[in-house]
C-alpha cells in the first residue's frame, strides 16, 4: 500500500476516533441523564415540583420556565413524556427539595446577545426532534423545532464567526457512533433575537472505502472570505488500495446571509 493511501486511511480513522472521543454528548437515553450537583434549567412552564417521584403526588411549588435547580439524584421511577421515557429527578429549588420529570428540564441553556434559549428534545414515532424555546422579557416564550438525524449531539455557541449581520451562530454537532455512521450537523443563526435554521451538513467516512464531507468556512476561519460563507463538499471513493485507485470530487460555493436566508454570493 502506498504512503499517500495509508495516510488517507489513517486520517479517516483518526476522524472517526476523534468523533467518538469527544466529551459526553447531550441526549435523553439511559446513561445520558443529569448528574448529581449539576445546575439545570426548567424547559417546561408552570412545572410542578412534587413531593414524591410520581405524577399523583403532592405539589410543593409551581415553577416558571427558565428557573434554575440543582440535581440531587436520579430516581428509578420513569414516565413517558412526548414520546420518551424520562426518569424523575430529585432536585433542590432554593432550599426546597422535590421531584421533577427529566423531560421538563432543558438539555442545555444558551444566552446569545442577552437572549436566552433553552433546548429540549422529543420523539415522534421513530424520529427525534430538537425543540428550541426562546424566552421573552414578559415571561412568555416562542418555540421552534428541527428534525435530528442523530439522537446524540453537542450544542456549541460559535460567536458571530465574522458575520456582521448576525448576533451569533449555534452548531448542533451530531455524534457519529462509529465509522460509516452519518455525522455533521445543523447550523442555526440568531438574528433579531430569534434562531433560524440555515443548513444541514453531512459528514460520513468509512476508512479505506468512502467518505463524504460537507463544511462551512466562515470569514474568521483560515482561508475565510470577508462577508461570505464558503461551502465545501468533498466526496472520495477507493477502488483498489494496492494500486491507489480512487476517485474524488470537490464542490465549492460562495454564499451570503441576508434577512431572507442563505443564498449564492452573486445574488
Amino acid at each position: 500500500m502506498k504512503a499517500k493511501q495509508m495516510l488517507s486511511i489513517l486520517t479517516l480513522l483518526a476522524i472517526c476516533l476523534f468523533t467518538n472521543a469527544q466529551e459526553r454528548p447531550l441526549c435523553i437515553d439511559e446513561g445520558c441523564g443529569f448528574e448529581p450537583g449539576q445546575i439545570v434549567y426548567l424547559f417546561g412552564d408552570h412545572v410542578q415540583l412534587r413531593e414524591a417521584p410520581t405524577t399523583e403526588s403532592k405539589v410543593l411549588k409551581t415553577l416558571p420556565i427558565g428557573m434554575h435547580l440543582v440535581i440531587q439524584e436520579k430516581h428509578e421511577n420513569s414516565w413517558r413524556y412526548k414520546g420518551v421515557d424520562h426518569h424523575f429527578y430529585k432536585v433542590d429549588y432554593k432550599g426546597t427539595e422535590g421531584y421533577i420529570l427529566g423531560g421538563l428540564l432543558a438539555l442545555e441553556k444558551m444566552t446569545i446577545n442577552k437572549v436566552v434559549h433553552l433546548f429540549g428534545r422529543i420523539k415522534i414515532g421513530n424520529e427525534d426532534y430538537l425543540l428550541i424555546r426562546t424566552l421573552k422579557g414578559d415571561g412568555s416564550f416562542t418555540e421552534k423545532s428541527t428534525k435530528l438525524s442523530s439522537g446524540q449531539f453537542h450544542l456549541t455557541s460559535l460567536g458571530t464567526k465574522g458575520l456582521p449581520t448576525i448576533e451569533g451562530v449555534v452548531f448542533v454537532d451530531y455524534v457519529a457512533e462509529a465509522c460509516g455512521i452519518e455525522g455533521g450537523g445543523i447550523y442555526l443563526f440568531q438574528q433579531e433575537g430569534q434562531l433560524h435554521q440555515v443548513a444541514r451538513l453531512s459528514q460520513v467516512s468509512e476508512a479505506g472505502a468512502y467518505y463524504l464531507w460537507e463544511e462551512f468556512i466562515f470569514p474568521e476561519d483560515e482561508h475565510g472570505v470577508v462577508g461570505k460563507i464558503l461551502y465545501k463538499k468533498e466526496v472520495g471513493e477507493y477502488f483498489d488500495e494496492v494500486a491507489n485507485w480512487k476517485k474524488t470530487s470537490l464542490e465549492t460555493k460562495e454564499l451570503v446571509w441576508t434577512h431572507q436566508g442563505l443564498g449564492l454570493a452573486h445574488q
